[in-house]
C-alpha cells in the first residue's frame, strides 16, 4: 500500500461560532432576566474545556459583551483547577463527601481560597466543610443537591429542611444556591418531569421565597429543561449537551436550530487496489465483492472511534460516503473509496462530521454504536488534538482583552 507519513494528523475542529451560537439560542429562549450556567464537565463535553471556556468568556457574536454565560459547572474539583482563570462563578457539582480522607482536605482548602461554589448533600460534609474553612478564616460558598426522584445524588426531601437549617447556620458556609435534576427531562410528556418540580419547588418555597433578603437561586433544568420545560427555569439553567449543538433528544430537530460544534477529521494516508474475494482487517470479516479501492485512515478505537461501527461505521471524503471495511483495529481503520474512486494520499476524511444530517454525523456514529452522542464525544481520545476555529461561520470576534485570548492561549485559533 502506499502510504504518506506526515499529512498531517486527526484533529478535531471546535467553531467557536456555533458555540456562541448555540448560546445566543439559549438566551433568546428563556430571556435576559434566567441566568445561565454552562456545563464544561468532562473536558467539555470532549471539546476541549479550554477552548469552551476561553469562547464563552472572551467572544460575542453579537452586540453583547462577553462573557456569554453567567456561571460555569464542572464535575469535581480537578476540574475546576484545570479551567482557565475566569471570573464567572464556577460550581462543582460532585457532592463533597469524606473531607478528611485522602487528599481531600487540600482539595477542599484550595477550592474554598478560589471561591468555588461546592456542593452539599449531608449535614457531616456540611460540617466537615465548615470546619476546613474556618481554619483559613474564610467562607466556602455552597449550593445544596435536592433528591425530587432521580435518586441518584442529593439530600432527601425529608432531610432538607434540616441540612439547609444546618447550612444557614454555620458561621463558615454562604448558602448560594439549591439545585435538583431532572430524571427525563428529554422526555417533555414524562409526567415525573411535573413530578419533580413540583417536589423541588414545595420543598424551597420558603428558603428561596424572593422577599428573603439574600435568599439562594434555584436552579432545576439542564439542556432539556431549558427547551421543555420552560416552568422550569426558575433563577438558573444549567444547559449541557445543547452548548455543543446537540438537541436534548439525541436526535436532530428542525425545531431547534443548534449547530454542532466539533468535526473531527483525518488524512488518508494509504490507499490499496484489492481484487476480488480480497479480505481486510482482523478476523477477515469483509470481503471484497468485486475489485475495490481501499483507504487507510489513522483513526481506530484508543482514539474513540466505536469498534462496533466495523462493517458499518461511514465516514465522509471528497462529499461522498466511504464505509468502514474491516474491523476497526486500536489505531488505524480501512474504508472503502468505491464512492470516491479519485481520493489521493493526504486528502481530508471526516470521521465525525459536524453536518447533524450527515451519515458521519454524531446522532448517526452514537445511534450505530447503541449509545447517545454524549458518549461519543467524551470518548474521542487525546491523540486527536483539539484546534478552535471559525470555519462553520465567520461572525465571532473576541474582545480586546481575556484570560485566554489571541496568542496567548494554548489552544489558539488553527485554520484547517
Amino acid at each position: 500500500m502506499d502510504a504518506k507519513h506526515s499529512p498531517g494528523e486527526p484533529r478535531c475542529f471546535i467553531s467557536r461560532s456555533a458555540i456562541l451560537h448555540n448560546v445566543g439560542l439559549i438566551r433568546k429562549t428563556i430571556g435576559p432576566n434566567v441566568k445561565i450556567c454552562a456545563v464544561v464537565k468532562a473536558d467539555a463535553y470532549g471539546h476541549d474545556a479550554q477552548i469552551v471556556v476561553d469562547t464563552l468568556c472572551n467572544f460575542t457574536d453579537g452586540d453583547a459583551e462577553p462573557p456569554m454565560v453567567d456561571a460555569l459547572a464542572v464535575a469535581d474539583i480537578e476540574e475546576a483547577a484545570a479551567l482557565p482563570a475566569s471570573d464567572l462563578p464556577l460550581f462543582v457539582l460532585r457532592p463533597v463527601e469524606n473531607a478528611y480522607l485522602g487528599g481531600q482536605r487540600s482539595r477542599l482548602e484550595a477550592a474554598t481560597q478560589h471561591g468555588w461554589v461546592l456542593t452539599l448533600a449531608s449535614a457531616a460534609a456540611a460540617d466537615d466543610l465548615n470546619r476546613i474553612a474556618l481554619s483559613r478564616h474564610q467562607r466556602a460558598s455552597v449550593q445544596i443537591m435536592l433528591n425530587t426522584g432521580m435518586n441518584r445524588a442529593g439530600v432527601d426531601i425529608e432531610e432538607f429542611g434540616d441540612l439547609a437549617r444546618k447550612v444557614l447556620a454555620l458561621p463558615a458556609l454562604r448558602l448560594v444556591g439549591v439545585a435538583t435534576h431532572f430524571a427525563s427531562s428529554d422526555e417533555p410528556r414524562n409526567p415525573f418531569n411535573d413530578e419533580q418540580l413540583s417536589r423541588f419547588l414545595r420543598a424551597t418555597q420558603e428558603l428561596c421565597n424572593p422577599q428573603r433578603p439574600g435568599r439562594p437561586h434555584r436552579s432545576a433544568a439542564n439542556s432539556a429543561g431549558v427547551f421543555f420545560q420552560p416552568q422550569a427555569w426558575l433563577d438558573m439553567v444549567r444547559p449541557g449537551i445543547s452548548v455543543y449543538g446537540i438537541d436534548p433528544t439525541c436526535r436532530p430537530s428542525m425545531d431547534r436550530h443548534l449547530r454542532p460544534a466539533m468535526r473531527w477529521t483525518a488524512p488518508l494516508i494509504g490507499i490499496r487496489d484489492v481484487p476480488a474475494g480480497a479480505a481486510v482487517g482482523y478476523g477477515q470479516t469483509w470481503i471484497a465483492d468485486r475489485p475495490t479501492r481501499l483507504g487507510l485512515i489513522p483513526v481506530g478505537y484508543a482514539d474513540g472511534y466505536p469498534r462496533s461501527l466495523s462493517n458499518r461505521g461511514i465516514m465522509m471524503i471528497r462529499g461522498q460516503p466511504a464505509k468502514v471495511a474491516g474491523r476497526v483495529s486500536m489505531d488505524l481503520t480501512v474504508i472503502d473509496l468505491s464512492n470516491a474512486t479519485q481520493a489521493a494520499l493526504g486528502d481530508e476524511v471526516t470521521v465525525l462530521d459536524n453536518d447533524p444530517l450527515s451519515p458521519a454525523s454524531v446522532y448517526r456514529i452514537a445511534e450505530m454504536d447503541g449509545t447517545v452522542p454524549y458518549e461519543t464525544f467524551c470518548r474521542i481520545g487525546r491523540r486527536v488534538k483539539r484546534v478552535a476555529v471559525d470555519d462553520f461561520s465567520s461572525r465571532a470576534r473576541s474582545r480586546p482583552v481575556g484570560t485566554l485570548s489571541g496568542e496567548d492561549s494554548p489552544t489558539a485559533d488553527d485554520s484547517p
